[in-house]
């Protein structure tokens, strides 16, 4: 496939995690598109903001705020989740750590958490915000993906479909065996949510709508997508039947369509 010979098979037996030295200081893949992704969304988020009457520079240091939050709320939960390994190797995963993000929804639970003592301390209108949020997470999660693809992270399952690939450096890649290339699974899920809340903005109904469509529309894309996973450093539950991030996008759904059928009757605009 010309995806697996551009992007993952090289002499180095890696995916393509430095992307460029300076001197002998390299300059991650992961870090760059990581920083790039959160940079789109901050600029979007300077677009939206005003639309939904709110100040920019309130969401630039809300956003600052979240993001830093949320890498240190993944790495928890990163931790949290498979604790055995590590404890039993605690240098190694931390090592390994810094190629991910970590566990999303760890991360997501973190910048909620902030976000919600930012915006009562300014006084700022939680679902507004929310709906400018969402449309920017979704566009940066888009793009974060790429990061993970290249780092060699959050791969799939072992897979005989054409695209499958083969990441040298993955384990059950051993003698060829191709996976799934999850995250660019992800990253196309997570682009076209971007582009339904994208619409959806500008012709929302009530205030929070576009939000909790995201965390409805999230949950089920990671849910399903989850089964093709292939790496059990995001925590395994019920005999590895499903995941951390499978069981909370449960209650993640759950709680966003019934939020959204308690508010839809209670509010008339955008504004409210």
């Amino acid at each position: 496939m010309w995806l697996s010979s551009c992007f993952v098979q090289n002499r180095r037996g890696s995916v393509h995690p430095i992307l460029f030295t300076i001197g002998k200081f390299p300059i991650g893949t992961y870090g760059v598109l990581m920083a790039l992704s959160a940079l789109a969304a901050l600029s979007l988020a300077r677009i939206l903001a005003p639309q939904a009457g709110l100040e920019d520079g309130q969401m630039v240091d809300l956003f600052v705020y979240s993001i830093l939050a949320a890498f240190a709320g993944a790495k928890l939960a990163m931790v949290i989740g498979d604790f055995r390994e590590f404890s039993d190797h605690p240098v190694r995963f931390l090592v390994e750590s810094l190629r991910s993000f970590g566990a999303f929804y760890g991360g997501f639970i973190a910048a909620v958490a902030v976000a919600l003592f930012y915006l009562r301390r300014h006084r700022i209108p939680f679902w507004p915000t929310a709906d400018v949020t969402a449309v920017c997470l979704a566009l940066g999660q888009g793009m974060g993906r790429w990061g993970c693809f290249f780092a060699g992270c959050c791969y799939g399952k072992p897979t005989d479909l054409p695209w499958g690939m083969v990441f040298p450096a993955v384990p059950i890649c051993a003698g060829g065996t191709r996976i799934h290339p999850w995250p660019l699974y992800e990253s196309a899920a997570d682009l076209a949510i971007f582009g339904f809340l994208w619409f959806l903005f500008k012709r929302r109904r009530f205030s929070g709508q576009v939000f909790l469509a995201y965390a409805a529309l999230y949950a089920v894309a990671r849910g399903l997508l989850e089964f093709l996973r292939g790496d059990a450093v995001r925590g395994l539950y019920f005999g590895g039947a499903v995941s951390l991030s499978q069981i909370v996008a449960l209650f993640v759904f759950l709680a966003a369509v019934g939020t959204y059928l308690w508010r839809r009757p209670r509010t008339a605009g955008p504004g409210a």
